[in-house]
């Protein structure tokens, strides 16, 4: 076979005419094998090519097509890289949306703000609006799916000419590129990719080859290969990624906290009364002389109405076994109860004083809606409106006990007061003694009226509420270390009470021994008596009711008491004043509280059978379950009246809060789609993304070097059928060892793309030419 070339008739020597076993001979130049226009001739082995010495190498007539190809080349490289960096525009608004929490409102699908649920609307139709809305949610994060696609293809072309511009500059330098990365650019996208053996060996050079430059060029193609590792993983976490960043989620966005008090104490420790807000129909000198009956009408009927509440719960429970309800109280327009918690034997009770500001909050927030201000927020373009406050609560920790009342006389002025049949395991019973009298150091009040009995004849139930700052426990026969009971065998009014009552309890006593409270039902003081004891802590729960039409606390305008754990126990339980108890019953100072009120009658009709059953177990009677009940509705009353004091930051922006005298915050949160980066998969799609951007401007770094170099893959393909081998790969029998040959890059005068083997890291032995 011999090939003509047409351009004239000058021989060249065919290789295909020469000896097998000729070495193969280099062209002598790139003319001889890149002509202007060439001729395949098929005849005999001994046929030459002819030229004329003297001809002239000719052109075909016509444009020339490189200069238009160079400027096809020019903006079809800029326009990739327009593309490349029009990929961080929805990139960054999906960052500064997400940064910025943007609120959308009730629904995905949104326009113009143009969603509401009308959560305050007259309407009633809020479950057909938000069925709507649910529908159009659905369909809006479904197109939105389709958007992350698009944008993880997006990126995928962005990482597609990031490798293959940098494996283009691999291979215009010195050491060349493996021959094993030269398709990385189509194949990096496959996870599989990260486990090739090609991608990781490719870079070892020639075992003989130790040269400082060998090495060199080994650790760049190593980070060559690092490069297209990490844009594999990137690309294949771009789509949830973006996803997590395009979808928005229904979140709870709490509206500014805005701090209008700071708390300044309660006034547990001191008489009912403060600035008489809880005590309608009461004055300063009615309150003063501790006659309490002045708020019987509007306080006498809150407590009755939680003790017809315990009685019809209770023998439900009895007759169906479907446990007790906590009965409910008002205060202004909202309904409370008493939360308990199954974790805490902890009762808190709600603070009428921070229910009353919340009504007023109520108040503002329906004016805010009604005229609506454009630069608030838009409570009707949410799912749920929740209304919360920050204020004080009191925690009560009672104990429920029968026993006998001993009392010992160290003066005419101090006294010691003993009850028996403490206990909290109903295993182990201690006898608590209190200080009582004005001779003690410590705080010690007292205070007392009576239940009438309805049936003539029978003996009233009296009631005595105390107050001791501190009490001593002892067995009997161990007095825990403070040396009562050989006290009390002696001369009591020789003995070092002071120490006594100093004495450290046990670890499991010592919460309920200091700033004691007790409370004690009885006919006479020398027969069996109910005695309860409680302690009372401090804490700043927030108050929230769910403005949501279908929501029970709406329909019930039932105010909830959250984050109750933020309690002061680590501090002095509170120590609070007898004669609330007084106030919260709305009786005077050794007055009777008459028969007629339904507390009292329940009472003292079960009051007979608790004399007579005591407390050895967790399995209560019926009436010492109701008693339970009606006792803790009681001195729940009498807490729920306490009063705060505060100062007030709007007029005193130089007062600061401390730890024991917080912020007092009021606030709104809103039920609504928005987006966010409160979870960790969203900070996980915000790295992801910002990787992504930092390839993007890798590449517009790169764009300059290959503004006058950059082939098309068709080009590649016509270079490498063109090329002719020189041996590269004699003695290569293997996948792995073709992809460790190394080409390097040149262009030719035309601009199209020449590949030369770099000879110092083949594995084949090339002959000389």
């Amino acid at each position: 076979m011999t090939s003509v070339y047409m351009s004239g008739y000058q021989t060249v020597p065919n290789p295909a005419c020469q000896s097998q076993n000729a070495p193969y001979q280099v062209p002598p130049s790139k003319e001889s094998v890149r002509p202007s226009v060439m001729v395949s001739q098929y005849s005999s082995s001994s046929m030459s090519t002819f030229r004329p010495a003297n001809a002239e190498v000719t052109e075909v007539d016509g444009p020339k097509p490189q200069a238009r190809s160079r400027r096809g080349k020019f903006w079809l490289h800029l326009f990739s890289h327009l593309i490349s960096v029009l990929w961080l525009a929805p990139i960054a608004t999906l960052l500064a949306l997400n940064y910025k929490r943007h609120i959308i409102g009730a629904s995905v699908w949104c326009p113009f703000g143009r969603c509401s649920a009308e959560v305050f609307g007259a309407n009633n139709d809020y479950l057909q609006r938000a069925s709507k809305l649910d529908r159009d949610d659905h369909n809006a994060l479904g197109a939105l799916q389709f958007v992350a696609k698009g944008l993880e293809i997006w990126f995928m072309f962005v990482a597609t000419a990031l490798i293959y511009d940098v494996a283009m500059v691999f291979a215009r330098r010195g050491g060349g590129l493996p021959l094993g990365y030269m398709l990385t650019h189509l194949e990096f996208s496959d996870l599989r990719n990260v486990f090739s053996r090609t991608l990781w060996t490719s870079p070892i050079p020639h075992p003989n080859s130790s040269s400082a430059r060998q090495r060199f060029r080994t650790t760049t193609l190593y980070l060559f290969a690092a490069l297209a590792a990490f844009l594999t993983i990137l690309t294949n976490l771009m789509g949830p990624a973006t996803a997590v960043l395009v979808l928005p989620t229904l979140q709870w966005i709490d509206t500014p906290h805005e701090a209008d008090q700071i708390f300044n104490g309660t006034g547990a420790a001191d008489l009912p009364g403060g600035d008489g807000s809880s005590f309608v129909g009461c004055n300063n000198d009615t309150l003063t002389a501790r006659t309490y009956s002045c708020g019987l009408e509007l306080l006498g009927p809150s407590l009755d109405s939680w003790a017809t509440s315990a009685e019809a719960n209770v023998k439900q429970d009895q007759a169906w076994g479907s446990g007790v309800n906590l009965g409910v109280s008002q205060e202004g327009i909202f309904d409370f109860t008493l939360n308990v918690s199954e974790s805490s034997p902890m009762v808190w009770v709600p603070n009428r004083q921070v229910l009353r500001w919340l009504s007023i909050d109520w108040g503002y927030l329906v004016a805010k809606v009604m005229g609506e201000d454009s630069t608030g927020p838009k409570y009707n373009n949410s799912l749920t409106t929740v209304l919360q406050r920050s204020g004080p609560s009191i925690g009560l920790n009672i104990n429920y006990n029968t026993g006998n009342w001993q009392n010992h006389t160290i003066s005419h002025d101090k006294e010691v007061i003993c009850f028996t049949g403490w206990t909290i395991d109903y295993q182990n019973y201690y006898t608590k003694c209190i200080q009582s009298g004005e001779g003690w150091t410590a705080q010690t009040d007292w205070a007392n009226f009576s239940l009438e009995n309805p049936i003539p004849g029978q003996k009233n139930i009296r009631v005595l509420s105390l107050f001791s700052e501190k009490s001593v426990y002892y067995r009997d026969t161990d007095d825990l270390g403070s040396g009562i009971i050989s006290c009390l065998d002696g001369d009591v009014t020789r003995c070092d009470w002071d120490k006594i009552f100093d004495t450290e309890p046990p670890p499991a006593l010592g919460s309920t021994a200091n700033n004691v409270g007790i409370t004690v039902y009885f006919h006479n003081l020398d027969e069996t008596l109910v005695w309860c004891d409680q302690v009372a802590y401090l804490g700043f729960p927030t108050y929230q009711i769910d403005l949501s039409p279908n929501s029970a606390s709406r329909r019930l305008n039932l105010v909830q008491l959250n984050n109750i754990s933020n309690v002061q126990t680590d501090h002095k339980p509170l120590a609070v004043n007898p004669y609330w108890l007084l106030a919260a019953w709305s009786v005077d100072e050794g007055g009777t509280v008459n028969s007629s009120r339904a507390m009292a009658k329940e009472l003292v009709s079960i009051m007979p059978a608790l004399f007579e059953t005591p407390w050895t177990s967790d399995n209560y009677t019926t009436e010492q379950r109701e008693f339970i009940f009606l006792h803790t509705y009681a001195v729940g009353q009498a807490m729920s009246l306490v009063d705060y004091y505060y100062i007030n930051a709007t007029e005193n922006p130089s007062a600061h809060a401390e730890a024991d005298r917080p912020y007092l915050y009021h606030f709104t949160t809103l039920r609504v789609w928005a987006f966010g980066l409160s979870g960790r998969t969203s900070r996980l799609g915000v790295a992801v993304v910002l990787a992504g951007s930092f390839c993007v401007l890798v590449r517009l770094l790169l764009a300059f070097p290959m503004l006058r170099h950059e082939h098309s893959p068709v080009e590649l393909f016509v270079a490498a059928l063109e090329h002719q081998h020189q041996q590269e790969f004699s003695g290569l029998h293997h996948e792995n060892d073709w992809a460790k040959v190394r080409y390097r890059m040149d262009v030719g005068h035309h601009g199209r793309p020449i590949f030369h083997p770099d000879r110092s890291n083949s594995w084949g032995s090339p002959q000389a030419p």
